[in-house]
């Protein structure tokens, strides 16, 4: 797995590659991760089951390019696949791995074509065509998640209080989760509110000034590893377009889906179009605070719109995607 992760991408691309990773080992393979030298990556990889090597070189950074290749290079030997999960990539850099590597998929999210063995798109928005890849996998039932989301959420919601679960992903660009705290008031001040904080927020003061002030029942999370907790005890989420939306939805959990950036767009659509969530483009909003309130307002007092929508968003991810992907994986190449 080549992977990176730092403030400026966040977590989603190596979180899914995780996933992935517990997957594939089902199934009999051995995963390492060559990632960037991030303080949070070589966190998180510490506590994980993989080997990984932590590299002083971006994937495909033009400074750097001829280092990484070196780097790559040297374990190309040994593997037999290589998977790349980042958008800054070219068909330069596929032209030097296809040289070295057995073989090369590419995870994308943004329909990016270029000459590699497999192409992994979990979106509503590519089909087979798209490519030029001799082994395709695309589509919702591909969403890589770990093993709690297969299971999805068991007991039923607590329709006599509602708790929303506030999460912008690994970086928190617009100070959001201390915005929606005066929101969340003027609906309704019988809301508990919890908020994640991400490994590369640069917002925290911010927010517990905001949380002090407030007369909401409001509980923050930090360094958290495992999202599945929280997730069970809101019965609705705002959230930023990312990897977590797709968790969110295997849970059972309507959301109001926050797409901060252009690549977040196909999420937020796709989920949207399943009912599994109610969309907000940030770049396509006069007034944010105005709109979060409308929406927000839809969810907290419409529980029979809460239980239709958590029912689509199961339908929509079952949690199963890794396990997909892993066994046709095996079935290709081993």
């Amino acid at each position: 797995m080549r992977v990176d992760a730092y403030p400026h991408i966040a977590l989603g691309h190596l979180n899914r590659c995780l996933n992935l990773g517990s997957s594939l080992e089902e199934y009999g393979h051995n995963v390492t991760f060559i990632c960037y030298d991030d303080s949070a990556t070589q966190k998180i990889l510490s506590k994980s089951p993989f080997e990984y090597k932590l590299i002083p070189f971006k994937i495909n950074e033009k400074q750097n390019k001829y280092e990484e290749f070196s780097e790559l290079e040297a374990l190309a030997d040994s593997s037999d696949l290589l998977l790349v999960d980042s958008y800054n990539v070219d068909k330069g850099y596929f032209e030097f791995l296809n040289n070295h590597f057995p073989i090369v998929g590419y995870l994308d999210d943004l329909g990016l074509d270029f000459d590699v063995d497999l192409v992994i798109n979990p979106s509503c928005n590519v089909t087979d065509n798209d490519y030029m890849a001799k082994n395709i996998l695309c589509g919702l039932q591909y969403v890589i998640l770990g093993d709690d989301y297969r299971v999805g959420r068991i007991e039923a919601f607590n329709t006599k209080k509602c708790s929303i679960l506030v999460t912008m992903g690994g970086i928190d660009h617009y100070n959001l989760s201390s915005r929606v705290i005066p929101i969340l008031e003027e609906i309704s001040l019988d809301i508990e509110v919890n908020i994640v904080i991400g490994p590369y927020y640069q917002n925290i003061q911010l927010i517990q000034d905001a949380v002090k002030k407030s007369c909401l029942v409001i509980n923050l999370f930090e360094n958290v590893s495992n999202l599945v907790p929280i997730i069970l005890r809101s019965s609705i989420a705002l959230t930023a377009g990312g990897f977590t939306a797709y968790e969110l939805a295997a849970m059972s959990t309507p959301s109001v889906g926050l797409a901060l950036w252009e690549n977040q767009h196909s999420n937020i659509e796709c989920l949207s179009n399943q009912g599994a969530l109610i969309p907000l483009y940030y770049a396509q909003i006069e007034d944010l605070d105005k709109e979060l309130f409308k929406e927000l307002s839809r969810l907290i007092n419409d529980s029979g719109l809460v239980m239709s929508m958590s029912k689509k968003a199961r339908n929509a991810i079952d949690g199963n995607g890794a396990n997909r992907i892993s066994q046709e994986i095996t079935k290709y190449y081993e």
